[in-house]
């Protein structure tokens, strides 16, 4: 039902369906599909390409779905970034819309596997961004090759300020009085198998999954057991239950920012990825160590 669905708004989009957005025929068109995969292509491509992204800000990317002006801007996309997993709807526009020759580049292919699952948030393991934000370069690079040289230069720098964010990693590791924090969402589970920490998840993968009381009362008493001095929610998601928990445990609460898309206040401040992965690796910081 959901690929005739997309079928059929393909349909609409070729027959005509019209978009106000304002396209720059000086850059190469680039679909990014939401906040992370956005950045990374921003990153790699300055000002040689117009990146659009498709899942708008403030909304959550695992239940998004396009409708007709979303699969107009992706039609006249060069590129389409998207990481995997998270875009259920992601491989069934592309072929819906194969006529277009758009080059789909999924960031996170062969990258999923965390712990027996196939986790889609890689995005936040600088580990694993890194392999990200590589793959997009060769993209770029084959996409126009006359500006590849440029590409290469902009992915050196962003790869480097990650693997800055790597080494922080590998650092509060080593060096932390505790291995485990608990999550509003069973996002950083890269992140923690990458640097040697231990998540532990309120609900599941996705943040709709909502935990059993059981499965409340087990972290209850595993944060009573090992100590736990912070609770962490999202900006996109309720921190009622995080809230909960911490005042049951005692422990305080603070963010731990999924990026999944920015809030308003993120948006007003004007963020980026690596300002707020370096928020996320202080707060994380501190909960291992306090």
């Amino acid at each position: 039902m959901k690929k005739l669905l997309l079928l059929c708004l393909c349909l609409l989009f070729i027959s005509g369906c019209g978009s106000s957005d304002s396209v720059d025929k000086s850059k190469m068109q680039v679909a990014a599909s939401f906040y992370p995969m956005a950045e990374f292509a921003k990153a790699v491509g300055g000002d040689k390409v117009q990146v659009t992204t498709m899942v708008p800000a403030g909304a959550e990317p695992h239940d998004w779905e396009p409708a007709p002006k979303d699969l107009t801007r992706l039609g006249r996309s060069k590129v389409f970034v998207y990481n995997g997993i998270v875009e259920p709807w992601a491989e069934q526009a592309l072929t819906a819309l194969s006529e277009r020759n758009i080059m789909g580049v999924q960031a996170g292919d062969g990258l999923y596997e965390c712990n027996g699952k196939q986790d889609p948030h890689i995005w936040l393991s600088p580990k694993k961004a890194i392999a990200e934000v590589e793959r997009i370069t060769d993209a770029f690079c084959a996409a126009d090759k006359a500006n590849a040289d440029y590409y290469l230069a902009n992915s050196k720098k962003y790869c480097a300020e990650l693997a800055a964010l790597d080494k922080q990693l590998e650092q509060i590791s080593a060096s932390a009085k505790r291995k485990s924090f608990v999550t509003a969402h069973a996002a950083f589970g890269h992140l923690a198998n990458d640097y040697g920490l231990r998540q532990l998840a309120i609900a599941g993968l996705s943040p709709e999954a909502e935990p059993t009381p059981a499965d409340l009362q087990r972290l209850i008493n595993t944060v009573r057991r090992e100590d736990v001095k912070y609770i962490f929610f999202e900006t996109l998601s309720s921190p009622k239950i995080a809230k909960l928990l911490a005042e049951e445990t005692g422990a305080q609460v603070s963010v731990l920012d999924p990026l999944e898309g920015l809030d308003e206040e993120g948006r007003k401040e004007n963020l980026t990825y690596i300002k707020i992965m370096q928020r996320n690796v202080s707060n994380l910081e501190k909960a291992l160590n306090e």
